[in-house]
């Protein structure tokens, strides 16, 4: 991640996004980047206060009572962000749609990343929750996502890798937080072998498995030998698994590891716009025990107003 000129975090004053803040902060001095620091006051808590002070017959108007929210969240949204040394950042507090605020703020900024708490208030055990997801799907820029009180370096980072035209960004993202965190990088291939589980594709000899299994070694170096001057300091493996689901072999390897950030594409050979890469990204959002950091093919578009 390196070369960014503008971060976009979105706050929402739980743990999660504090952390997530952090995360932004540390990425930003890396890059000598902007940070744009983002709370939205939901439109439907807007209506239910209307109505609540409606009812109470409150001495302030509404617009003047939300004002002072707005005052009160910005104060201690910059409070937080001065907490941040030595990182040039801008705070604001608004009303409106979480999600397409976001958004339009990553446009407006002209944003290389949009970094949220994995989960807001929701049940971490649960997953992702369903803003961190959707802006994953529709944020036209990179999106980390962090899971749980992650504000630290990152120590472990597995970059998945489908050998898709995806893949180059992928392994080039992985390394620039690798060398930026002095973190271990693992290159991680999942293979669904089209012979098992099925009674009509003919199994082939052990020889030829094992060819098989060579062959895809031999394309994750391949996939590496752009990057060979960049990696000769770094520790990098590359490991094979066979999983007959490749989101369970991921997910699977991630938690049986010490990985602490996985990177994904969201367009792999699907060659669909605008949508994750099937069901594998979606479940690696949702499932992964750890941080996420979601890169987007160069086309990627979606259109917000």
């Amino acid at each position: 991640m390196d070369c960014l000129k503008n971060i976009v975090v979105g706050v929402d004053f739980s743990s999660f996004s504090r952390c997530a803040l952090e995360q932004a902060a540390r990425i930003a001095g890396w890059n000598q980047a902007k940070m744009h620091a983002l709370h939205i006051v939901d439109n439907s808590m807007v209506n239910h206060l209307k109505e609540f002070w409606n009812c109470k017959r409150a001495l302030l108007g509404s617009q003047d009572a939300i004002e002072r929210i707005l005052a009160s969240a910005l104060t201690q949204l910059e409070e937080l962000v001065g907490e941040q040394k030595e990182v040039s950042a801008h705070a604001d507090a608004m009303t409106g749609t979480p999600f397409l605020e976001l958004l339009r703020r990553v446009k407006r900024t002209s944003a290389d990343l949009l970094v949220l708490g994995a989960n807001g208030e929701s049940d971490p055990s649960k997953g992702a929750g369903t803003l961190a997801t959707k802006c994953v799907r529709k944020a036209a820029t990179k999106v980390l996502l962090v899971r749980g009180y992650h504000d630290n370096c990152f120590k472990n980072v597995v970059a998945c890798v489908d050998f898709s035209e995806s893949s180059h960004r992928v392994i080039e993202q992985a390394i620039r937080v690798a060398q930026q965190d002095g973190a271990s990088l693992c290159l991680l291939h999942v293979s669904s072998s089209p012979w098992k589980g099925s009674n009509y594709v003919p199994r082939p000899s052990p020889e030829d498995q094992q060819r098989h299994s060579d062959s895809l070694s031999e394309r994750m170096q391949v996939a590496l030998q752009p990057f060979e001057s960049e990696i000769h300091a770094l520790q990098v493996k590359t490991n094979v698994v066979e999983n007959a689901r490749e989101a369970d072999g991921i997910v699977q390897f991630i938690e049986s590891s010490e990985t602490d950030l996985v990177v994904v594409g969201t367009r792999g050979r699907t060659g669909i716009r605008a949508v994750l890469l099937g069901t594998v990204a979606e479940r690696i959002v949702r499932e992964s025990p750890c941080s996420v950091l979601a890169v987007k093919p160069d086309d990627f578009k979606y259109d917000i107003d």
